[in-house]
């Protein structure tokens, strides 16, 4: 077994990391912004969707599918903002806070395509097996 059959693992593993980072953000904050509660609620939302995952079911497959896809897209753009910031986001954010900024959405970027990558591996397999 590889773990492109088991994309409930994949699936897991991405709604941990995001719950993970984001309440480290959120505490490491001293401002306690909302906005780092986002990552967490979403990371809880797939973890709800993971049981239908395992089961096959498509319906909840593709709804994991395109909230991953939209989370890794949000996260890859603010890590590009961390990696290369504006004028207005160096004066900010010191140069710590932006790279643990970095640190934070890189992995919630590389672990959300991660999930998107076993996801359609394993609906390309499906479709091999069904042809």
């Amino acid at each position: 077994m590889n773990i492109i059959d088991r994309p409930d693992i994949a699936n897991n593993t991405h709604a941990a990391t995001l719950i993970g980072a984001g309440l480290t953000s959120y505490f490491l904050n001293e401002k306690r912004p909302k906005t780092a509660l986002i990552p967490p609620l979403a990371g809880g939302a797939l973890l709800l969707l993971s049981p239908g995952i395992k089961q096959g079911n498509s319906a909840v497959a593709h709804a994991a599918v395109g909230l991953t896809s939209l989370l890794s897209i949000m996260t890859g753009t603010l890590l590009s903002k961390a990696i290369a910031p504006s004028e207005e986001a160096r004066q900010k954010f010191k140069p710590e806070v932006r790279q643990r900024r970095a640190g934070v959405f890189g992995l919630m970027t590389l672990t959300g395509v991660a999930a998107v990558g076993v996801y359609v591996a394993g609906f390309i397999r499906k479709r091999k097996q069904a042809a």
